[in-house]
C-alpha cells in the first residue's frame, strides 16, 4: 500500500477522476496516475519493481478498497462512479493519521481538525449525519488519547506537537499506515479469506502460549449456526478446551446485538471460549457486554494487526521495519 501522503494523493486523485465523468477500471487507474504527472522516462519504465507498476498497484488495491467501503461503485457495464447516497466507512487509524498530519502542519483548534477531516472523509457528501457523528466520535477518541499520551499539547483552544514527539510522530504515523494497508488487504480479499486466515493466526498465537492444537477448522456454509470456526487445545496439564470463533470481515461497528448472538451460540454448542474478531471496531455497548463476559473476548482491527506482527504471519520483518507479507494476504 502506498505511503500515507500518497495515499491520500491517490484516494482524492480518484475522487476527482469520478467527479463529473464515469470511467472504466482501466481509464480510472490511468487517469489517477496522470494525476501525478511523471515524467515520460518513469511512465515508461514497465519492468519488475518500477515507479509506474508499483503506483498502479497502489492504485489497482485503493480502488478496491473505496468500493468495498462503498465510496464508490460500478454500474451493470463495470464503469465506476461516485456513491453520495452511502455512509462513508471510516476507519479509526486512517481518522489518526490525518489528525496527525494536519497538526503536524501547523497548531489547529477542535474546529479546524474537524474541518479537515470532514474534507478528507467527505462526510458532509452523504444525506445522513451518522458517518458525520461516527467520524466526531472517533476524533474526540483520538485526540483525547493522544493529548493523554503527551504526544500533543493542548493549550485550551490549540492542538499542537510537542517538541520531543516531532519524530515520534513519524514511525506513529508510518505503524498507522501499515495497519491501515494491512485491514484494508485483508477487507478486500473477502469474508471467506478473513475466516482461514484468523484461524491460522490464532493456531500461531496459540503456539506461542504454550498450547497444544489438537484440532482446528473453518466450518463454513451458511448453516454454520454463527460459528465460524473451532479451533480445540490441551495444556501441559491435560486441560481440554474447545474454542470457537466467529468472524466479521466488515467495515461497520459491531454492535451489542452481534456480540450477544455469538455468546449465545458458543453456550449453545458449548464452548469453551468465544473470539468474535472483527476487521473493524465494536460499539461502546458491546465492549461493556465482552468485558462482562469471561469467557468471550472481541478482537478488534488493532488487535489484529498487533497479532500479526506478534506472530509474524501476514507482516514480516524486513531489517529494522515491519512491512505487509503478501504471500500470505
Amino acid at each position: 500500500m502506498a505511503n500515507i501522503p500518497e495515499y491520500r494523493n491517490i484516494f482524492r486523485y480518484i475522487l476527482d477522476a469520478l467527479e463529473n465523468d464515469e470511467l472504466t477500471r482501466r481509464e480510472l487507474v490511468d487517469a489517477t496516475i496522470a494525476s501525478f504527472c511523471l515524467p515520460d522516462e518513469t511512465m515508461s519504465d514497465r519492468s519488475i519493481g518500477s515507479r509506474y507498476l508499483e503506483l498502479r498497484s497502489s492504485v489497482g488495491a485503493i480502488i478496491n478498497e473505496m468500493t468495498s467501503r462503498g465510496i464508490i461503485e460500478t454500474d451493470a457495464g463495470g464503469r465506476y462512479r461516485r456513491t453520495e447516497e452511502r455512509l462513508v466507512a471510516i476507519r479509526t487509524e486512517e481518522c489518526e493519521e490525518e489528525i496527525l498530519e494536519l497538526v503536524h502542519a501547523s497548531p489547529k483548534s477542535k474546529a479546524q481538525i474537524k474541518d479537515g477531516l470532514i474534507s478528507y472523509f467527505g462526510t458532509d457528501k452523504t444525506p445522513s449525519v451518522k458517518d458525520d457523528n461516527r467520524l466526531f466520535t472517533y476524533m474526540g477518541q483520538i485526540l483525547k488519547a493522544l493529548v493523554a499520551e503527551g504526544v500533543f499539547d493542548f493549550d485550551g483552544g490549540v492542538y499542537s506537537i510537542a517538541p520531543e514527539r516531532v519524530a515520534y510522530i513519524k514511525d506513529r504515523a508510518e505503524m498507522l499506515s501499515l495497519r491501515a494497508s494491512f485491514l484494508s488487504r485483508i477487507h478486500s480479499r473477502g469474508g471467506e479469506f478473513f475466516e482461514h486466515y484468523f484461524l491460522n493466526l490464532f493456531k500461531k498465537y496459540l503456539v506461542r502460549m504454550g498450547k497444544t492444537i489438537v484440532e482446528a477448522y473453518v466450518t463454513g456454509g451458511s448453516d454454520d449456526g454463527g460459528i465460524d470456526g473451532i479451533v480445540r487445545t490441551i495444556d501441559s496439564l491435560g486441560f481440554k478446551e474447545t474454542v470457537m470463533i466467529q468472524t466479521k470481515n466488515r467495515t461497520d461497528t459491531m454492535s451489542e446485538t452481534d456480540v450477544r448472538g455469538f455468546y449465545g451460540a458458543v453456550c449453545a454448542k458449548q464452548g469453551s471460549r468465544g473470539i468474535f474478531v472483527t476487521t473493524s471496531e465494536f460499539h461502546p455497548a458491546a465492549v461493556k457486554l465482552l468485558d462482562s463476559i469471561d469467557n468471550c473476548v472481541g478482537i478488534n482491527g488493532e488487535k489484529l494487526f498487533s497479532m500479526a506482527c506478534d506472530c509474524a504471519y501476514g507482516i514480516i520483518r524486513e531489517g529494522d521495519r515491519l512491512k505487509l507479507d503478501r504471500e500470505i494476504i
